[in-house]
């Protein structure tokens, strides 16, 4: 890694952290990230951002807050794969009509629609009315986006429906989606966030990530793992849950004072990139690390020192910061591997 130039093929872009729900569990909101973060760019400083990032195809994911909140959205999406790439897009589609049909009709290659429920579920997570306008968004999606266009319902496991899930799984089964993925609450115990902002002071970095083991709180681990199993037996490969745990490992997930290790190294930070709304690097969205502010050469800011003391102290550290354990996102963990 020393003399090496790394290249990012994942990109994660943060297009703003503004969002029309009210999800108690969302790190963007507990965390204040909106707060840290300056002017948002428009679509021709990210197009000078992506162009800066070198030739390649490269796999881009648009995600906020709620990216449909900016109104050049689809013209960046076709922007992007008349150039070649791969796009993801994130939403909890609480926008206009017109805004859905234009996503749409933009040709992503995934659309990712938060739902965590049936209608009173997610309305009681998410704020009222949410439901409705997510269900009519949805069926326009549907009817407007070209074939290549796969569409996923993305449900946070949280205190409220964490005993349902059978039933949150047959709700979001008539919606009539390409597939249904359940991702594990993330959290941070109190003493692994203490723990990385003592590691990351040491090299004069920072993180804005606080302790939210409070969500765990209610949470019935048997319960869960019990109705996890049910929707496997009930969806077989229609169904996917991130991370893959098994009940053992939901126990301890679930329970704060347990240590959760990882093995391997957070690839993350080696093959890919992740952007705030203004343009500023970060080591990633939920640990939120600043790397550098906006840059005309974001490469070398990737390569650039602070970024190799932050990965240099990762290794030192095991591959994961403390604060990284109930981390379910898979392009940030090493392939193929298991929790213990």
């Amino acid at each position: 890694m020393k003399n090496k130039q790394l290249r990012p093929s994942y990109i994660a872009i943060d297009l703003t952290y503004r969002c029309a729900l009210g999800c108690g569990f969302c790190f963007v909101a507990r965390n204040k990230l909106e707060a840290g973060c300056g002017r948002e760019l428009g679509l021709r400083g990210w197009t000078d951002m992506i162009g800066a990032l070198g030739p390649g195809h490269k796999k881009f994911y648009l995600t906020g807050g709620e990216p449909m909140l900016r109104p050049f959205l689809p013209a960046l999406v076709k922007k992007l794969k008349a150039a070649g790439h791969t796009v993801l897009v994130t939403t909890a589609a609480r926008v206009p009509a017109a805004a859905a049909a234009a996503l749409a009709g933009a040709g992503p290659d995934e659309i990712v629609l938060s739902l965590h429920g049936g209608r009173a579920l997610h309305d009681r997570t998410a704020g009222p009315g949410a439901w409705d306008a997510a269900v009519r968004n949805l069926e326009i999606m549907k009817a407007r986006r070209p074939a290549h266009t796969r569409i996923t319902l993305w449900c946070t496991i949280n205190r409220a429906n964490h005993a349902r899930l059978p039933a949150v799984w047959r709700a979001l089964k008539a919606l009539g989606a390409d597939g249904i993925a359940f991702n594990h609450l993330e959290f941070v115990a109190a003493r692994d966030a203490a723990a990385s902002a003592a590691l990351l002071a040491g090299i004069g970095s920072a993180t804005p990530l606080n302790s939210s083991e409070d969500l765990a709180q209610g949470m019935n681990a048997a319960a869960l793992a019990k109705g996890a199993a049910e929707v496997r037996r009930l969806a077989g490969k229609d169904a996917k849950f991130y991370p893959p745990l098994t009940g053992r490992e939901i126990k301890k997930w679930y329970s704060p004072a347990a240590k959760m290790e990882r093995p391997g190294f957070c690839l993350g930070q080696f093959n890919a990139a992740w952007f705030a709304p203004d343009g500023s690097l970060l080591t990633c969205q939920p640990l939120a690390a600043r790397i550098s502010r906006r840059t005309a050469a974001p490469l070398a800011a990737y390569n650039g020192q602070a970024y190799k003391a932050f990965r240099r102290l990762l290794i030192k550290n095991g591959g994961f910061f403390p604060s990284c354990r109930r981390c379910g996102r898979a392009p940030y963990s090493s392939a193929g591997r298991t929790y213990a």
